[in-house]
């Protein structure tokens, strides 16, 4: 007797648990720390910041993103700006 054939995909794992995914994570949250401590900018400073640009999210729910390390390119981008780090070097070619 011949054994069935399975031919569903494999089911996708997360990218999120990948382990590299962790290590720049950890790099994203160290460079906005990082930044903060250079300025002397607190939590609360930074999501003064953000408000003024528009951004809303709460100081907690700020705190806890730049804790987990857990974020999009956008908000990196964004709090880079509201601690007034220029990205722009990157050539656009």
């Amino acid at each position: 007797m011949e054994a069935a054939i399975d031919n569903r995909p494999p089911v996708p794992t997360p990218r999120k648990n990948a382990p590299v995914n962790a290590e720049y994570e950890a790099k994203g949250r160290d460079l906005i720390r990082t930044a903060m401590k250079h300025q002397g900018v607190t939590v609360a400073e930074l999501h003064s910041r953000l408000t003024d640009r528009g951004i809303e999210i709460s100081e907690g729910g700020m705190a806890n993103k730049i804790s987990r390390g857990g974020f999009s390119s956008a908000f990196l981008l964004q709090c880079l700006d509201a601690l007034d780090i220029d990205v722009s070097a990157v050539p656009k070619d």
